[in-house]
């Protein structure tokens, strides 16, 4: 019999992302994360996400495309059972 426990995904170690917003300005993540629109934007512009990490775990901002010309991003806070902390931003 084979043994597929070293394939399986272990719920229980692995980093999760909690969708706080979807969809929104990088205004309002700017506000959801503390951080100014200026370097929130810098890291967009590379089409490469936000990190910003915090005691609780890792928010990260990803670009999703523009509306009215405003760039639209997820903002989703990243964190793993491995970490100290289980406390929701």
């Amino acid at each position: 019999m084979t043994n597929y426990n070293s394939e399986q995904l272990n719920l229980f170690t692995q980093p999760i992302a909690v969708l706080v917003e979807i969809g929104c300005t990088v205004e309002r993540a700017a506000e959801l994360v503390q951080r100014s629109e200026s370097l929130i934007n810098q890291q967009l512009r590379t089409n490469k996400p936000y990190l910003r990490k915090v005691e609780t775990g890792t928010w990260q901002i990803s670009p999703t495309g523009k509306k009215d010309g405003s760039i639209l991003v997820n903002v989703a806070l990243i964190y793993s059972p491995k970490d100290k902390y289980w406390r929701v931003a």
